[in-house]
């Protein structure tokens, strides 16, 4: 099947740029970075279609923009569900079915705008999970105790994604403990 414009469902970029007319959408794309974080900040949901890489930073960014990510690839799994609660934060769209997630938006926009709220909320808690921090050695740690990162994250000593990489390393450090490996046999080399 040609995938080429919106008449492939597949297509998730056309079929939201077919939507670009609508008067409550804001989609675009190639947009300059600030006009496109003014439009993630003016918006409650934020749509992160597939992209030609394994993860997206427009991702990472809705958490910081205060919108709620539409994820739009079957494929992609967010990074540190094994500990975050990833459900509460984000909707996770099947991509052939693009066209019925607007109706499915809207209706929890005009009839349960507490879900909404609730996961902005869920999404305040995720963000600096997925902030790295500079090291303590470097001068731009001092720079970020005095800007306003702190009071955007203000847990970010603990929960960040260096802490979360750490934590998923250290299950596999736990389970190869106490195990010799060398080649050859007993105390024969190879």
């Amino acid at each position: 099947e040609d995938c080429m414009n919106s008449s492939c469902p597949l297509n998730v970029r056309s079929v939201l740029l077919a939507m670009k007319e609508e008067a409550d959408m804001h989609v675009d794309v190639d947009v300059p970075y600030k006009e496109s974080f003014l439009g993630l900040t003016s918006s409650q949901f934020c749509f992160v279609p597939r992209g030609k890489s394994a993860w997206s930073s427009r991702f990472f960014q809705t958490f910081y923009a205060g919108c709620v990510p539409v994820l739009l690839n079957d494929l992609y799994e967010p990074p540190f569900g094994e500990f975050t609660s990833i459900s509460k934060a984000v909707i996770k769209w099947p991509m052939a079915s693009v066209k019925e997630l607007v109706a499915y938006l809207r209706k929890i926009q005009a009839e349960y705008p507490e879900v909404i709220y609730a996961m902005q909320e869920a999404g305040e808690e995720l963000r600096c999970w997925y902030a790295w921090p500079p090291s303590f050695a470097e001068w731009s740690w001092i720079e970020l105790n005095k800007g306003n990162f702190n009071s955007t994250c203000a847990n970010w000593h603990t929960r960040n994604a260096f802490v979360a990489v750490t934590k998923l390393l250290s299950t596999k450090v736990t389970t190869s403990r106490h195990r010799f490996y060398w080649p050859g046999d007993g105390l024969h080399a190879v």
